[in-house]
């Protein structure tokens, strides 16, 4: 990716900033960026606002424009307090500067280049004035005016907060990239998992669709389909207490009451589900009657033996239960 150096034009004191060329506002400089040194571009900054600039250098080196940028914002710092007499502090604008963490000799380096700079600009009587008054603070001479602050060495500051600043963004870059986005399939995976579907359309009986497709698969018979689906709906108190369907035994007089039939629309949802899977749902509607005979045919069996599963079924809990 190409960078590049950026002198804002209605900046007083001057700024500098080091931006992609895919701020250029223009698509045809942000394909051809190379040209464009010693001209005024438009940049697209935040919020989508554009201010004018100068191009000043480009390279593919972020950081190194980067240095530039500190060190001809510090020269015009340091110029800026020899015309007015004032001590001011870096003014650049604000921006993102991606880097890595420098070495205590780079930090060093760079520190020389600034006082080379400072030194061009500032006269040697001037620099000379300005050392015997360090001295003289340093030794202890230099009088504070009543009321007034001590001068603060605003390059030493802002350096140890422009390392301080990197540290932190590769502590948040590595704290990126350790966490994963989630991606489309596990987006699809939760979904899939927390989703609840209607086992037969329209009957207000539901299960996650996680849970009914893991009962599908495991389920290898229509029978044994019925009583997986009656294990997940019905709790076990409801099996054990419950019979499919309330019949009283004809061949003994004696025999006890028939137990309370089980929840009607849930039983029925679960019949009719089971059908559907089997491909024997709805009314037949071949248009032949010899077909739609044997579809019925096949139905009701396939009723029968559903019911009668579910009776054995229910059965079997209530010997648990007593047991």
């Amino acid at each position: 990716m190409t960078f590049i150096l950026i002198e804002w034009s209605n900046e007083r004191p001057k700024k500098y900033s080091v931006v992609s060329s895919e701020k250029l506002e223009d698509g045809t400089l942000r394909a051809n960026p190379q040209n464009l040194l010693g001209q005024v571009v438009q940049v697209i900054w935040s919020r989508g606002k554009i201010y004018p600039g100068l191009v000043v250098k480009i390279a593919n080196d972020e950081e190194a424009l980067s240095d530039e940028a500190d060190l001809l914002a510090m020269a015009c710092s340091a110029a800026q307090a020899v015309e007015t007499g004032e001590h001011s502090g870096i003014k650049r604008k604000n921006t993102e500067i991606k880097s890595k963490k420098g070495n205590k000799s780079t930090t060093t380096k760079r520190i020389r280049d600034i006082e080379e700079v400072v030194a061009n600009l500032v006269p040697s009587a001037d620099r000379q004035d300005i050392q015997s008054q360090e001295e003289s603070h340093s030794s202890g001479q230099e009088q504070i005016p009543e009321g007034g602050n001590e001068s603060v060495d605003y390059s030493e500051k802002y350096l140890k907060m422009k390392q301080k600043y990197k540290a932190l963004r590769i502590k948040y870059k590595d704290l990126k990239s350790s966490v994963r986005e989630p991606s489309e399939v596990d987006i699809v995976s939760i979904i899939f998992v927390f989703i609840s579907v209607e086992i037969y359309a329209n009957s207000g009986v539901t299960l996650p669709m996680a849970d009914l497709t893991s009962i599908k698969m495991v389920s290898s018979k229509p029978t044994v389909l019925a009583r997986n689906l009656f294990r997940r709906i019905f709790t076990t108190e409801e099996l054990s207490t419950h019979s499919p369907l309330w019949k009283k035994c004809n061949a003994n007089s004696n025999a006890a009451p028939p137990l309370p039939i089980i929840d009607i629309p849930k039983r029925d949802a679960v019949i009719k589900f089971v059908l559907k899977e089997q491909g024997l749902d709805g009314l037949p509607n071949s248009g032949h009657a010899a077909e739609d005979k044997i579809f019925n045919k096949n139905k009701k069996v396939a009723r029968k033996e559903i019911i009668k599963s579910l009776s054995d079924f229910l059965r079997e809990e209530q010997k648990k239960a007593r047991n």
